[in-house]
């Protein structure tokens, strides 16, 4: 009997492996996708080669930019050189771009803080602050202590004249921490910007004594000074806040702005001519030591430069609209002043301001030289 169940137990068991076998799905070889790999090894090739023209005296922005886009045609969801070209575009105040880079980046990396912070920061410079807030909002909400959003929203909204909202994020974030230093740095502007300058200048300290050679606190200290008309020592701030961080190019514009201002081309240049070697293809810095050329009186200079930035971006909007100014008022040629304004206008990257400049420019033009003017300004 026992025998007997012993063998139908493993004539069981036999079936039933024998069913399992039979239902097993068939095996079949995958061969690697050769031309897929081919595709994602270039794509690191151009990326790396990219980021080597970011380094050294022979960094090349623009070619770069030509090898990260490269990148990203072999293949659409290289976060990395999404990332590179947003910070890239921006750079070169080419805002629309850098915010379709960012946006590339956050669908090949949904929520990633580094393309979101700066996806914001390109929604602020373009003045679009609702957008950028939006964002930051998102993230606070998410998380409550995150005070590096909370500090960052502080800015918005002080750049968007509410500065009791700016004063209730910068207070929350030392209310929870007393040693943030950025805090004190918001809450110090939007006294400074309030006039109430003793304030500002005592919670400029408290920042710098936590940390005394905080760039960005020295900036914005030196920027306070120059509404006291401190001239001297928000220079001498502004050369430190330089000299402490070179990757940060604000106070290097802010002091050759100031120079600018006094009329002193030659130092601006230089120190538009400094921020460009630390930061290669920085637009902003190259527009600025062309305007500081155009100062000392070099025009034909200043219109190589313009042109040789046009040459790299050309819809560079600082070097039209400039490029205007030189053609109409130094250099006596009012048709190609025309062309430029003209350029500018229709380059997609105007602001409100400059537009309205340009078109009164293009319409006093008109005036005397009517022939001069055809198609600008429409």
């Amino acid at each position: 009997m026992r025998a007997c169940l012993r063998s139908a137990f493993l004539l069981v068991l036999v079936t039933t492996l024998l069913g399992w076998a039979a239902c097993a799905p068939v095996r079949k070889e995958v061969k690697p996708d050769r031309a897929r790999i081919a595709k994602r090894r270039k794509a690191i090739e151009a990326f790396n080669s990219g980021v080597e023209l970011l380094r050294g005296r022979k960094a090349d922005y623009f070619k770069a930019v030509e090898f990260f886009e490269e990148a990203v045609r072999l293949r659409p969801d290289f976060y990395e050189a999404h990332f590179n070209l947003g910070l890239l575009f921006a750079r070169g105040n080419d805002f629309a771009r850098s915010v379709g880079a960012y946006r590339a980046a956050l669908r090949a990396k949904p929520g990633d803080r580094a393309a979101s912070f700066n996806l914001a920061d390109v929604w602020a410079k373009q003045g679009k602050f609702e957008q950028a807030i939006g964002i930051l909002e998102d993230i606070v909400d998410e998380n409550p202590s995150d005070f590096e959003a909370r500090n960052n929203l502080a800015v918005l909204f002080r750049k968007q004249g509410e500065l009791d909202k700016a004063k209730a994020q910068a207070t929350y974030v030392l209310d929870h921490d007393p040693k943030q230093v950025l805090a004190y740095n918001n809450l110090a502007t939007i006294f400074s910007e309030q006039s109430q300058h003793e304030m500002a200048q005592d919670l400029f300290r408290r920042a710098l004594a936590l940390e005394p050679d905080n760039s960005r606190v020295l900036n914005n200290e030196a920027l306070a000074l120059l509404k006291g008309k401190r001239v001297q020592e928000a220079l001498e701030l502004l050369q430190k806040a330089y000299d402490k961080n070179k990757k940060t190019p604000e106070a290097g514009l802010n002091a050759a702005s100031i120079y600018m201002d006094n009329g002193d081309y030659s130092r601006a240049a230089k120190v538009y001519e400094r921020v460009a070697q630390h930061i290669p293809g920085f637009l902003p810095a190259l527009v600025g030591h062309a305007v500081a050329t155009r100062g000392m009186g070099r025009y034909v200079k200043a219109e190589s430069s313009y042109r040789q930035i046009l040459g790299l971006d050309h819809t560079n909007p600082a070097a039209l609209f400039n490029l205007g100014i030189l053609y109409m008022k130094y250099r006596e040629k009012p048709a190609w002043a025309c062309e430029a304004f003209g350029r500018y206008l229709n380059s997609g990257r105007t602001t409100p301001a400059l537009a309205k400049r340009a078109r009164g420019f293009i319409e006093d033009i008109k005036l005397s030289n009517p022939k001069a003017c055809k198609e600008a300004g429409k």
